[in-house]
């Protein structure tokens, strides 16, 4: 349970009540923050989500759908997203059971897991970000996170593409500087090519000025443009999840104009 609450602590505020709104110019988003959380040997589940509950119909309705499709569930209130809690814990406990029973104690790994963390993480007047964290451990060595980011304009409640001129060199380059801040870990320091080599899948030098874009889309902060590459996507599973933030005075030249009506 606490990696997930300590995954979000840093990302929202909690106001007593379970209702919070994010500062923003304008009519923001207001959320019920609803937790599930049960475990025992064999199985864990937690569940956190904000569900939106008040705001532009467009964008609430919008939300709601969405946070159901990532479960692959039709999420309506926070009792059926309690429920799902309920029956996703049942279900791992029975497949824990049919697989270790049979085992002697001290070859028995330990309880299957499952986290969903589905937070608003940025608003501002026109478009509003939710992220989203999941863990999955069903036996073996580790288990696996994905986190991905999602922004929705908050006048029609739709995902609007936020990048063009994907093939341009000057924004290799800034992919390339940002997966290198990753690394280096401060904005102070610095790395060379050969070392951020040791952290990727590419091979040489000339490989870092052809690195693709993350499979999942870019997302905006109140700051610019997060890109967020996934483990195993383009380094091996102890580089981890490779996340970075290219500032909007930089980002400007490839953003579509939706985007840029957006941010202004």
């Amino acid at each position: 349970m606490k990696r997930l609450f300590m995954t979000i602590s840093m990302a929202v505020l909690l106001i007593a009540g379970g209702h919070c709104a994010f500062a923003a110019k304008g009519k923001n988003i207001k959320i019920d923050t609803i937790r599930f959380a049960k475990a025992d040997t064999t199985a864990n589940v937690e569940i956190f989500v904000h569900w939106p509950v008040k705001g532009d119909k467009a964008v609430v309705d919008s939300l709601q759908k969405f946070i159901g499709s990532l479960v692959d569930c039709n999420f309506s209130d926070a009792k059926s997203i309690k429920d799902y809690g309920e029956s996703l814990f049942e279900s791992l406990s029975i497949d824990w059971h049919s697989t270790f029973d049979e085992m002697p104690p001290d070859e028995r790994l330990g309880a299957l897991e499952r986290t969903y963390s589905i937070i608003k993480l940025y608003e501002t007047k026109r478009y509003v970000t939710y992220h989203y964290t999941t863990f999955e451990y069903g036996g073996g060595m580790h288990g696996y996170t994905t986190e991905v980011g999602f922004t929705f304009r908050k006048s029609d409640g739709k995902q609007i593409k936020l990048l063009e001129n994907t093939d341009s060199p000057e924004l290799a380059q800034l992919i390339k500087e940002g997966i290198k801040s990753f690394f280096a870990g401060s904005p102070d320091k610095t790395m060379t090519d050969e070392e951020v080599l040791e952290y990727l899948f590419a091979e040489d030098v000339d490989d870092l000025a052809n690195i693709p874009l993350p499979f999942n889309a870019p997302y905006l902060s109140d700051t610019g443009v997060v890109f967020l590459y996934t483990q195993y996507e383009i380094a091996p599973y102890s580089s981890g999840i490779i996340t970075f933030e290219v500032p909007f005075a930089k980002i400007s030249p490839f953003l579509t104009q939706e985007a840029k009506a957006m941010i202004q």
